[in-house]
């Protein structure tokens, strides 16, 4: 029994120091939303909305990964941050021209993620600036 429990501890350690690793190659891009609520809607409402409901459709339309990220310190005060990650560059040029417009695949996505957005934007609307950043 107590080789098991230290086998069992060893694969939790094992699994906590490398399950969180970026790979070389990765595209993450840092999104920081301007939020404009509407009507009563609260922020933590929004940031809620945003993490049940278009977290996991864009997550799944874009094949990403995204989190949403909450505000500690600096120049980003009373908006909304996301985290997205691609595998790669080439992932990500699915979706997206260079100069970030979306490409007919991004449409596609887009399109998928229509109901979400709708049902979204009757709490509030957002604008985003972004930098990709790939992992080195």
């Amino acid at each position: 029994m107590k080789n098991f429990l230290i086998l069992a501890a060893f694969v939790l350690l094992n699994t906590a120091a490398f399950g969180q690793v970026l790979p070389k190659g990765t595209l993450v891009g840092m999104h920081t939303f301007s939020v404009k609520l509407n009507g009563k809607t609260t922020m933590q409402q929004f940031e809620d909305a945003v993490k049940a409901k278009w977290v996991p459709a864009s997550s799944k339309a874009f094949s990403c990964q995204s989190h949403v990220l909450k505000f500690v310190r600096g120049k980003s005060a009373n908006k909304m941050g996301v985290l997205i990650i691609y595998k790669n560059d080439a992932e990500r040029n699915k979706f997206y021209n260079p100069d970030g417009t979306m490409n007919a695949g991004g449409n596609a996505a887009n399109a998928k993620m229509k109901p979400v957005a709708d049902e979204l934007a009757k709490l509030g609307t957002m604008t985003d600036e972004y930098t990709d950043w790939i992992v080195q």
